[in-house]
């Protein structure tokens, strides 16, 4: 019958030295890899990212319009263009965009309004985010854009609400919910809302009439209609 003795012990306490040795090297090699990257080699998504930026308000200039670009209202050649940057969670965005949308509307094409969203955070579960994810998935899948217009109307307070409303809109694909999980959506998202605060486009809601900016301490319905009614009348 086998009988460890004194150098059996010696030899299986030096192996298990060495196994929490290696233990401890991993995962202080894990630890580093996760939180620090090697000097001159970055990760992609730190290069690509857009850094908020404060800017004057009266030097900041709206983006250039886009194919691409959500259009509510009018054409690439209305007289006047509206850029409104809004936040499906913030109900004065929803007001004030619901009274531009009706103003512009009875100018026969003559006003282009845009939407470009700008959530306060692009961070993934954050509810603006999700919402703002679920909006474009809508615009993307459906030609009427209704969760847009339903979180205009109702700005979602939860993430059930976005879970729900994207219950009911939901097409028998499956379509919509897949969407919502594509990550390349997730980052064309984010990269435009990065873009807008990298150009110090901060706070929903924020609108462009023309050049000039409204910014959201600013952004009156009666200020922003009087402007562009005057760009009308020229």
């Amino acid at each position: 019958m086998f009988k460890p003795n004194k150098r059996h012990f010696s030899a299986l306490f030096l192996v298990l030295a060495g196994l929490l040795m290696v233990g401890a090297l991993g995962w202080r090699w894990y630890q580093t890899r996760k939180d620090y990257f090697i000097s001159g080699a970055p990760p992609q998504e730190l290069m690509d990212k857009v850094e908020p930026r404060s800017v004057p308000y009266a030097q900041i200039k709206p983006p250039a319009f886009l194919p691409t670009d959500p259009v509510i209202l009018g054409s690439i050649s209305s007289t006047v263009g509206i850029i409104f940057f809004g936040d499906y969670t913030d109900k004065a965005s929803g007001e004030l965009a619901r009274q531009v949308i009706a103003w512009a509307a009875g100018k026969k094409g003559d006003v282009r309004v845009l939407w470009h969203y700008l959530p306060s955070s692009s961070k993934d579960g954050d509810l603006g985010f999700e919402a703002t994810v679920l909006s474009e998935c809508s615009r993307l899948s459906d030609l009427r854009w209704s969760a847009h217009d339903l979180m205009l109307q109702t700005p979602p307070a939860s993430m059930g609400d976005v879970e729900r409303l994207t219950d009911k809109l939901m097409d028998k694909e499956g379509l919509l919910y897949a969407c919502r999980r594509d990550v390349n959506i997730r980052k064309y998202l984010r990269e435009g809302i990065d873009q807008a605060r990298g150009d110090g486009i901060d706070k929903a809601p924020f609108v462009f009439v023309g050049t000039k900016a409204f910014p959201s301490q600013n952004s009156s319905s009666t200020g922003i209609l009087k402007a562009a009614q005057n760009f009308l009348s020229l």
